[in-house]
């Protein structure tokens, strides 16, 4: 047997050394080692957890939320939202937005936002290539900002801010007033603020009222629903290289999704792990089985769907009672 087969089977025998490791760990090691590709013939791991905008999959609500982001770009729109829980995509739809947007308008992307107003605007500066002195003052950053800003007339300028429920309330006013850079005619600067749901509590806050009022469009991402799961896994499996040769039995997906809630994330966690499993096993078909182990090695339970047995006597009643109501009609008819 491989003895790379013979390693990864101690991580789901449960030994004392595979206890330790965290779930992350344990997928940060499959990673690393790429245990499974050979086997499995892929060209790259299909469900890393690395932000990855070849690997998007656009479900419904990733194609409405991108559709409106890019429309209220081009449209020169101040402000723009977009707010999701954890692990649904938010910062790989954010760099599929920077790939489309990199021929046509100037980014900046900010992914560490939680830092002071001066900070916040010197970060912009660096990633748009602007220079200033380390001594300038936040008044200084603002001026060579606008300054940039005009000499770009004929090219927008959009700065995504992600994790940015992060941001000090001091700093999310800072960014409102990065929205007065404008002309007589347009907006200068277009700002799509990124943050998990929490990010919504934060804005309605009273002293935030004026940046609450000056944002255009808001878009929420919504988890995956069982059908989006299974094409999203079909999808990263395809880009990843598979051409039928590993796949994922609908029971298993089913399960997948109930454990998930359809996450992207959590979705990604548990087919790495699922895989892992195969490898172990040497199965190229994924099957309820395999989830369950990854399941259990991941620490995640699955939602248990009540099934109401409904006693026989109910439904001899039930019998009994549609049809005497069928033969009163009957006898109401003659």
């Amino acid at each position: 047997m491989d003895a790379n087969v013979i390693g990864v089977r101690s991580i789901f025998d449960g030994s004392a050394a595979s206890q330790e490791r965290t779930a992350l760990e344990h997928c940060a090691f499959a990673a690393e080692q790429c245990l499974y590709l050979n086997f499995y013939k892929l060209r790259e791991q299909p469900f890393s957890i690395t932000p990855d905008p070849d690997f998007l999959y656009l479900s419904q609500t990733h194609k409405s939320v991108l559709d409106r982001v890019l429309f209220g770009i081009q449209s020169g729109y101040g402000f723009i939202l977009i707010t999701g829980e954890v692990g649904t995509g938010k910062t790989t739809l954010c760099r599929s937005i920077l790939n489309i947007l990199k021929e046509k308008v100037n980014t900046a992307y900010l992914i560490n936002p939680s830092v002071s107003g001066r900070e916040l605007i010197a970060s912009i500066l660096d990633d748009l290539g602007i220079e200033y002195t380390e001594k300038a003052t936040k008044k200084d950053l603002l001026n060579c900002l606008n300054n940039y800003l005009l000499s770009q007339s004929n090219r927008k300028t959009t700065i995504i801010v992600d994790d940015a429920q992060t941001l000090p309330v001091e700093t999310l006013e800072d960014i409102r007033l990065l929205s007065n850079l404008e002309t007589s005619k347009s907006k200068l600067l277009q700002i799509v603020l990124v943050g998990q749901t929490e990010l919504l509590e934060i804005l309605s806050r009273k002293e935030l009222r004026q940046l609450n009022q000056r944002i255009a469009i808001r878009c929420k991402l919504e988890h995956l629903t069982i059908d989006e799961t299974s094409q999203y896994i079909d999808n990263r499996l395809s880009v990843a290289g598979n051409r039928g040769q590993v796949c994922f039995r609908k029971d298993a997906i089913r399960i997948i999704h109930r454990a998930s809630r359809g996450i992207p994330r959590l979705v990604n966690l548990i087919c790495d792990y699922s895989l892992l499993a195969g490898y172990v096993k040497q199965r190229t078909i994924i099957t309820r089985a395999e989830v369950n182990d990854a399941l259990r090695e991941l620490n995640l339970s699955v939602p248990v769907v009540r099934e109401f047995n409904i006693p026989v006597y109910v439904w001899l009643g039930a019998s009994t009672l549609i049809l005497a109501a069928a033969i009163f009609a009957r006898f109401l008819t003659k």
